[in-house]
């Protein structure tokens, strides 16, 4: 490999591998990576499966677009340390209802991918770069990836090959994934994301993309404790609720650019290639608020946020400018347009400096496919990374169609016939197929949570009672996860989101009976297979309702316009601050983007459930007030029922 051709058929490999993930090598990062290959004398032939294990290992740690030199170093020093736990399984086990259990070795509380995320987390010594096995490393990752017909596409270098053959590649990987299924441990497939624990991303618009910014520790958690199959993890920052001052306006920015670059890309806002004839007429022009001025009399399409002046007067503001709103005689699309939302407004700017509002519509949704194919490698929800393919996730997921979610909202542990009906519905359950998690979210009592010692013994009690039900089945406390999600009355934080979990002091006997209880913040995120879901527990839609400024469209059911308007707006709560106060550091855990696969929107409202831009939106309604009913998701075939217990008849 020491002749000048060899290094630039080294070099035009690289760049194809490291292309095929949308990645860009800076140019210390192409050196350092043929140094390295030509270090480690790599066979000519095998070169491609290796520089494709090198690429898996990046993507899986990092995730960044752009390769620097020193995360290189980082992920291919790591790789010679995590590699050896790759091809460890779970061992069957006939009595799991789940089909399998960890192995004896294991820790029975975490699992394994859990470990394998701490133990990579560790920064080995550089020391073991020059130590590398690249053959042990490509055979132990290709053991898991199930990617062998990958390297035998690749060793011609064609590329017109790989094409040819994407598809029979493609079949393999899921036929692989299929057999996977038989041996995996379903629960581990499960994560639960703390809000305080996401990462944040800000967009940068001069290189097109996301970067990542220093996210703040859970104010419960200030050790920074990581994930458990469930749990939730922190990183090191500040220890604020509410942020530095800046971020508040960094909080309004950030949801503006996220918005305005997704509409940038839909192709209604695209501008044609060839400017000239009547293509400028086929897309929608955006233009900024700076720009109106000496323009009046002309007609505009304008994006910003809704806010309100001292004076009473609605204003459109952007990120350079705000201009007066006039909106007596305009029309509105379906959605639920209040203080601090983002719009879309067309009208007339005037001589007066106002624009006379024609429309106000929500800007254009985007599916999920399409982000993950711009945004693929950037890691929004900051989940335990999975060494299996979205593809197997997916073989995986659609394999167990027997697993369920059940989803509860106000189970208010005060009440005596809570527990007779939570008693029912587990004997249910217990004697048939077991689901897989049970979410049950606020308010755990039916008042608000008053700050003295009664009400603490008493919240405190509740829980107990919980927790020694569901002890009375052991097989559901063992094997099913059950996940709790603050309300609105219940205590720590009430007032400002995202809310913490429910602090240890009431839920101690609950996590030491059930082996499986997660408590997690308001909203939160599941990550199951390749399917995220999100919780929110918010009477959102009367709220909405309450701060409008200008009527719903009456076309349109009102559920499925409180849905447009936060999967299109992008936010759980566009609300403004004096309604609903959010953190501003944390505001990103708000954050619908990209679109999750299911949306939980556990609301004092009548339960739904229907399906926008592909994601299954549900609400399970009030558990005491909607005569005890309760909603089931199947992830498998992404459906929920809702369910009710048969009353007897007479």
């Amino acid at each position: 490999m020491s002749t000048a051709r060899a290094k630039l058929n080294i070099r035009r490999q690289i760049v194809r591998s490291f292309k095929k993930q949308q990645l860009t090598l800076q140019a210390d990062a192409m050196t350092f990576l043929e140094d390295t290959l030509e270090a480690q004398n790599v066979p000519p032939e095998d070169l491609n499966d290796t520089l494709d294990n090198i690429v898996a290992g990046y993507v899986a740690r990092e995730g960044l677009n752009l390769v620097s030199r020193a995360r290189l170093e980082v992920v291919l020093e790591s790789m010679q340390k995590w590699t050896h736990h790759l091809h460890e399984k779970p061992t069957r086990n006939t009595l799991d209802p789940h089909k399998s259990q960890h192995n004896p070795s294991q820790s029975t509380h975490y699992s394994s991918s859990q470990h394998h995320y701490q133990h990579s987390q560790q920064r080995p010594n550089p020391e073991d770069l020059e130590s590398i096995d690249m053959d042990s490393m490509r055979d132990r990752i290709h053991e898991m990836e199930g990617d062998q017909s990958m390297g035998e596409r690749y060793q011609h270098g064609d590329d017109d090959l790989f094409m040819e053959g994407a598809h029979d590649s493609m079949s393999q990987m899921e036929r692989l994934g299929e057999d996977d299924a038989d041996d995996v441990d379903i629960t581990e497939m499960l994560h639960v994301v703390d809000a305080f624990s996401m990462p944040r991303w800000s967009w940068a618009s001069d290189i097109k993309t996301f970067t990542r910014v220093e996210s703040t520790v859970n104010p419960q958690e200030p050790d920074g404790q990581g994930y458990n199959n469930g749990s939730t993890r922190a990183t090191s920052s500040t220890n604020h609720v509410l942020g530095q001052a800046e971020e508040k306006t960094a909080m309004f920015r950030a949801r503006y650019h996220v918005l305005l670059q997704r509409i940038m890309r839909n192709e209604c806002f695209a501008p044609p290639v060839f400017t000239g004839g009547m293509e400028q007429d086929r897309y929608l022009k955006l233009t900024p608020l700076k720009a109106l001025k000496g323009r009046c009399g002309e007609r505009f399409l304008m994006f910003g946020m809704l806010v309100q002046m001292g004076d009473g007067k609605y204003c459109l503001e952007d990120a350079d400018d705000r201009v007066e709103l006039v909106m007596d005689h305009s029309q509105n699309s379906a959605g639920l347009f209040t203080e601090n939302c983002f719009v879309l407004v067309e009208g007339q700017y005037t001589d007066d400096n106002v624009i006379i509002v024609e429309t106000i519509g929500l800007p254009p949704p985007e599916l999920r496919d399409e982000t993950k194919k711009v945004f693929g490698n950037i890691d929004f929800l900051g989940a335990p990374k999975e060494m299996r393919s979205e593809e197997q996730l997916k073989v995986i997921a659609q394999e167990y169609e027997d697993i369920s979610f059940i989803i509860l909202a106000d189970i208010w542990l005060d009440q005596p016939k809570t527990f007779a009906t939570l008693r029912t519905i587990f004997e249910g359950y217990s004697n048939s197929t077991l689901p897989l998690a049970f979410i049950m979210c606020g308010s755990f009592k039916s008042q608000p949570f008053l700050f003295n010692g009664l009400e603490s013994g008493q919240y405190r009690d509740g829980f107990n009672t919980l927790a020694e039900l569901i002890a009375e089945f052991p097989t559901m406390a063992t094997f099913s996860y059950f996940i709790f999600v603050p309300g609105p009355n219940d205590p720590w934080g009430a007032s400002i989101l995202p809310r913490p979990k429910i602090p240890d002091f009431y839920t101690a006997k609950i996590r030491s009976l059930v082996k499986r209880s997660i408590f997690a913040s308001n909203p939160c995120r599941i990550k199951y297979c390749d399917q995220e879901i999100v919780i929110f527990r918010e009477d959102i839609l009367n709220r909405l309702l309450r701060n409008c400024i200008v009527p719903p469209c009456g076309d349109v059911v009102i559920q499925k316009q409180l849905v447009r308007t936060i999967i299109d707006g992008a936010h759980l709560c566009p609300l403004p601050l004096t309604t609903r106060q959010v953190s501003w550091a944390h505001d990103h855990a708000l954050r619908i983007y990209p679109i999750p696969d299911a949306l939980i929107l556990a609301d004092k409202f009548e339960a739904y459930n229907f399906k926008y831009q592909n994601c299954h939106c549900m609400n399970p309604g009030s558990f005491p007030t909607s005569d005890y009913s309760w909603m089931v998701y199947y992830p498998a075939s992404r459906r929920s029922d809702i369910c009710q217990i048969p009353k007897p008849v007479r």
